[in-house]
């Protein structure tokens, strides 16, 4: 933000290493590009203009061009979540980011509000921003606990060598269980799995493979030639309810706000539209009351779509597979189409 002096913390001792691999749609792009980051991204990133989506036997039940859907909002993208977490981090001038240090509490007080560090310190500011995650300790500081819901979906996100089959958002769908390929350079691909939870056990390699093992290809032998130690990230999806994340001078962004299962794959897009909108507000200016106000309803109808959306597609690929494989055929293209088309639209109007 010019001109506008800004503090982070991060409660990790070092800047972020672990992850797997994430996937930008267009409007993600065109949030970077507002940034002044999106060149920087893609000279990374590995282009996605398609998405596949195919049965566990590999029968091909819906191919969608989905560049012609955003060839006028940008570009869709797939890279490590490492290399889009350095480039975030670069781009802040040094000392920006405090590491190894939380917010535990904040009270609001008059023009200013408090904020109570992890460390035993205390600073006020003009504005405090909550963007910790979907378990937000300052959500529940603010705005009482217990936001979050389980959504009885868990998953496992990894990364393996790229096999050379795949070049596109490539994924097969099963019985309650999906098994996802994205490309994110020409060596690696990232895999992301999820299934029910009761059928997630300990979430170890063994039982991502006893459960996608049989996949035929272009995935099924990649996760069937997985190492037992091979470094996974597991999660237990969970949601919060995009509704008014607004206090007197303190307001959450990105998951703690609005997190939902990654149906969408607009997680990480959602949060960077956040910060994009919210610095362009108070860019302009004005008391902090009616900034927040204009932020909440600049934000809250394109969550919610999201949110409703993820719901959709969820109960779509975990239901009945007759129905699924039906309406996929028939209608898959004009389906994504109409659930991403506002998401091609401008931020601020």
């Amino acid at each position: 933000m010019k001109d506008v002096e800004c503090e982070v913390v991060e409660r990790r001792e070092r800047p972020p290493i672990e992850g797997a691999g994430i996937f930008l749609l267009g409007n993600a792009a065109t949030a970077l590009g507002d940034l002044g980051l999106l060149d920087e991204v893609r000279s990374v990133a590995y282009p996605i203009a398609s998405q596949q989506i195919l049965s566990p036997s590999g029968s091909v039940l819906n191919d969608v061009r989905t560049a012609s859907v955003w060839k006028d909002c940008g570009p869709c993208l797939a890279l490590s979540r490492q290399s889009l977490t350095g480039i975030l981090e670069t781009s802040l001038n040094r000392g920006t980011v405090n590491y190894g240090l939380e917010a535990v509490s904040t009270v609001s007080g008059g023009d200013k509000r408090m904020v109570r560090f992890s460390d035993g310190r205390e600073r006020e500011y003009d504005l405090v921003v909550g963007a910790a995650g979907v378990n937000s300790p300052l959500r529940s500081a603010v705005f009482g606990p217990n936001a979050a819901r389980q959504i009885d979906i868990s998953c496992w996100r990894l990364v393996v060598r790229n096999n050379g089959e795949i070049d596109g958002w490539t994924a097969m769908i099963g019985k309650g269980r999906t098994l996802l390929g994205i490309p994110i350079s020409e060596r690696e691909t990232y895999i992301y799995a999820d299934c029910r939870s009761s059928e997630f056990d300990d979430g170890s390699v063994d039982v991502l493979k006893r459960l996608f093992g049989d996949f035929a290809g272009p995935l099924g032998p990649m996760v069937a030639a997985l190492d037992p130690d091979t470094a996974v990230h597991r999660a237990v999806l969970q949601e919060v309810p995009a509704r008014r994340w607004v206090a007197n001078r303190c307001v959450l962004i990105g998951d703690a706000a609005h997190a939902s299962s990654p149906s969408m794959a607009q997680g990480a897009g959602m949060a960077i539209e956040d910060a994009v909108v919210l610095a362009e507000l108070v860019t302009k200016g004005g008391p902090i009351e009616g900034i927040l106000q204009r932020f909440h309803e600049a934000r809250i109808g394109r969550v919610a779509w999201v949110q409703k959306k993820s719901r959709a597609r969820d109960n779509l690929r975990t239901g009945s597979s007759t129905i699924r494989n039906a309406v996929l055929l028939l209608f898959g293209d004009s389906l994504y189409r109409r659930t991403y088309e506002p998401l091609t639209r401008p931020l601020l109007s």
